[in-house]
């Protein structure tokens, strides 16, 4: 027979479905009622229109489905269930929605769940891992041998691929699940012929849907439902004793691995396996990270776990370098809100976008215009060495070094000026989450002055600030011991930093001898006209007013206003700081009169200078205003400081017995009446607060005491009108402080003292200062 085909020059045929096949031949169909040939060398198979029908004449067995078991854990997500249960077709179009998200999220199991209730009055229901434009053809394979199995041992894999295309275009009421596409491409072409069902297509992939299908992006789950589901795949009882004690250490478990459901799902598999409780799971976590986020149950897939998606993902984007390299990067800051710029000295500008670009469309990162998002759980693989090609240790260590260098580049030259503060409210996050994760034996030089810099912003930024500055200063000053000396100026620099953070905690204990030990050695190795010298001795005077040495805080504070107008110039801001300091210090020794004559001068030449809204400015309004309502007669700032240290020191018992001596110092020299403040004193107030609150922020130390000026003009009206608003500004002080803040424990105990020592006063006392009865 073959030999005969090969003799034949040519072929013909004619007449109502005829057929002529020239040499060898896989088929042919010669339409409707016809036979299929099967043609080789060897044989001939003559095929009647029973064993191949057209697929638009074939039905769908009733219930025909084969959805995986991926969805018995379901948990939340019913948003999304929603989303996909009210799509409604149009017209000769299919329904088609992708669901995306990162490697692990739960869009598999999403979609399983969804595609278990759509079976019930669909079919068929149809799973396709679809990774590939090659698993396409497979999953469509077995779509047409399930709906006719005769066809199996007659067609090749491109032909039932080809009938099955056929029966979707020409039926409705069927669902395909693409899993796992890579890339929309794959998955168009059948999109575009099959028009009358329903589509439903996973990917990581969240861009090149267009035109194509409805994202659905998936989001992590939230602490609740993330506890919830690692209850349900450990197996904790529905005992509540049981589950109450199971639960220890869960929120937390679900919290270190941000609420990925893939990440909760093996965690608790391995503490059911090992039956380890959630808190040894994290003690393992952090100690064997590496092998925590590759494990998996036994029996398990190896290809579903944290490590090897993360692998794989990255594997895709092995052609640009650069994307593995910023994804590195970015695991050593923040996870979210993480400046674009950070990433500019990382290549071109446009190299730089791409590879932005590429993550973004794998939903390895999040873009929001000029900020990027990572998932912590992408973070905390990136940053651990493993085997992985991606992630050698050489490689993590230079992303660590890249990520600081580029922070440290990013601030701004002055941390302490307010214009600068929004760049620093910025990186603040993101240098405390590398030194979080930055071992400190690891800290270069570069890390020393970041730690430093962004120590001496929140010194300056507002209290609270104040207790998180206290560890960066110390870590930066071992830094700098260790790579510049124990006598460096960058070392001294960061201890006179550190001895104020000291104090700004209220820890005199600790600030007073390293204040005097930095104070020695700066005058003795840098002399008493350098910048960090001045700054020390600053640190000195403020810690002897404290003390209550009201003498040498005097001269202290003199020869600081003296080395500034000679270093930096009568104009320079921290000029300006030595004359308030000076004022304060005025006021320590009872020479009210002395003190408000020199401040009214250095308020007109802040003005002048520095203008209306500079901190100087603002701060020596804000004294002007609280010196305008206190009688000659009260004792200064460093009395009541002082009183702040023994109530925190003793108690509320020492607080009261200090209370009660302030009291009693205050009046032993004159029992004038208080002054009374009138409704312009109060606006002037009002507005200083209002503009420290704008400028400075609400815990800036000069707001502070903008609004305790301000509490004391509205008691010195004597006026019940304003009661209510003393009462709102104390609670906003507070809250803006937080009620755990040193602070707020320690004034608010004062403010009881202190109300307690007034009503003990005498009542004709309290009738000549015109004190009310409290």
């Amino acid at each position: 027979m073959s030999s005969l085909f090969e003799r034949r020059p040519g072929v013909a045929a004619s007449g109502e479905s005829a057929v002529a096949a020239g040499g060898n031949i896989a088929q042919a169909i010669t339409g409707s009622g016809a036979v299929g040939l099967h043609i080789d060398t060897d044989t001939l198979t003559m095929l009647s229109p029973e064993a191949y029908p057209s697929p638009d004449s074939v039905d769908c067995p009733p219930g025909l489905a084969n959805l995986p078991e991926r969805a018995p854990l379901f948990v939340a997500r019913s948003r999304e269930l929603a989303l996909l249960d009210t799509a409604l077709s149009a017209p000769g179009q299919a329904v088609v929605h992708a669901v995306h998200g990162l490697g692990g999220i739960g869009k598999s199991t999403l979609a399983a769940r969804w595609a278990a209730e759509f079976a019930r009055g669909h079919a068929p229901v149809w799973w396709i891992t679809a990774d590939s434009r090659a698993a396409v053809d497979v999953g469509l394979a077995g779509l047409a041998a399930a709906l006719r199995p005769s066809l199996v041992t007659l067609l090749p894999q491109e032909q039932l691929g080809e009938w099955a295309l056929q029966w979707l275009a020409s039926h409705t009421g069927w669902l395909l699940v693409l899993d796992n596409v890579s890339d929309p491409a794959d998955v168009k072409p059948l999109l575009a012929r099959a028009t009358s069902g329903r589509f439903l297509i996973t990917s990581r992939r969240a861009g090149g849907w267009q035109g194509i299908a409805e994202p659905v992006a998936l989001d992590v789950l939230s602490v609740e439902d993330a506890v919830e589901l690692f209850t349900r795949k450990r197996g904790d009882t529905g005992n509540e004793t049981d589950v109450g004690a199971g639960r220890d250490g869960v929120a937390e478990v679900c919290e270190e691995l941000g609420c990925l459901p893939l990440a909760v799902a093996q965690a608790a598999a391995y503490c059911d396996q090992t039956s380890s409780t959630a808190r040894e799971y994290l003690t393992e976590l952090a100690a064997h990270p590496a092998h925590m986020y590759a494990a998996t149950e036994e029996g398990g897939d190896n290809e579903r776990t944290i490590a090897r998606i993360w692998h794989l993902t990255l594997d895709r984007l092995s052609d640009d370098p650069l994307a593995g390299t910023i994804l590195l990067t970015l695991a050593w800051y923040a996870s979210d809100g993480i400046p674009r710029s950070l990433l500019n000295a990382l290549g071109p500008s446009y190299a730089v976008r791409t590879a932005l670009g590429r993550l973004k469309a794998h939903s390895m990162i999040t873009l929001h215009e000029d900020m990027v998002s990572v998932h912590r759980l992408v973070q905390a693989v990136s940053r651990t060495p493993d085997d992985d090609r991606h992630r050698s240790p050489e490689a993590i260590a230079h992303a660590r070094e890249t990520a600081t260098q580029t922070l440290a580049d990013a601030l701004p030259p002055d941390v302490g000026d307010p214009s600068a503060w929004p760049v620093m409210r910025a990186l603040l996050p993101h240098v405390e989450a590398l030194a979080e994760s930055a071992p400190p034996g690891t800290d270069t030089a570069a890390m020393a002055r970041l730690l430093t810099r962004t120590g001496d912003y929140m010194l300056s930024a507002g209290t609270r600030l104040a207790p998180r500055a206290l560890s960066l200063l110390t870590r930066a000053e071992a830094d700098c011991v260790r790579l510049h000396g124990p006598e460096a100026v960058e070392t001294l620099d960061a201890r006179t930093e550190l001895a104020y953070a000291h104090r700004m905690a209220l820890d005199v204990e600790h600030a007073a001898p390293l204040t005097e030990q930095t104070l020695a050695d700066c005058r003795r190795v840098l002399g008493d006209d350098h910048k960090v010298t001045l700054s020390a001795l600053m640190n000195a005077s403020k810690l002897a007013a404290l003390a209550g040495d009201t003498e040498r805080a005097l001269r202290l504070t003199e020869e600081v206003l003296a080395g500034c107008r000679r270093v930096l110039g009568e104009d320079d801001p921290r000029t300006f700081g030595a004359r308030n300091s000076m004022v304060m210090q005025i006021v320590e020794t009872g020479d009210m009169p002395r003190a408000r004559d020199t401040l009214r001068e250095l308020l007109a030449d802040c003005v002048r200078v520095l203008g209306d809204e500079h901190p100087e400015t603002l701060s020596a309004r804000g004294l002007t205003i609280m010196l305008a309502q206190s009688p000659d007669f009260v004792a200064g700032p460093g009395d009541l400081a002082r009183i702040v240290i023994t109530g925190q020191e003793g108690g509320n018992e020492d607080l009261g017995a200090a209370m009660r001596g302030y009291l009693e110092k205050a009046l032993a020299g004159n029992a004038a009446p208080m002054p009374q403040a009138s409704e312009e004193d109060v606006a002037q107030a009002e507005a200083n607060a209002a503009t420290c609150v704008r400028v400075l922020g609400e815990d800036h130390v000069d707001t502070l005491a903008a609004r305790m000026a301000l509490l004391q003009v509205y008691a010195s009206t004597r006026d019940e009108r304003y009661a209510e608003r003393f009462q709102r500004l104390g609670v906003e002080m507070f809250s803006a402080l937080g009620e755990e803040h040193p602070l707020t424990i320690v004034v608010l105990g004062m403010l009881e003292a202190l109300t307690a020592a007034v009503k003990d006063l005498p009542e004709d006392v309290r009738r000549t200062l015109g004190i009310e009865e409290p």
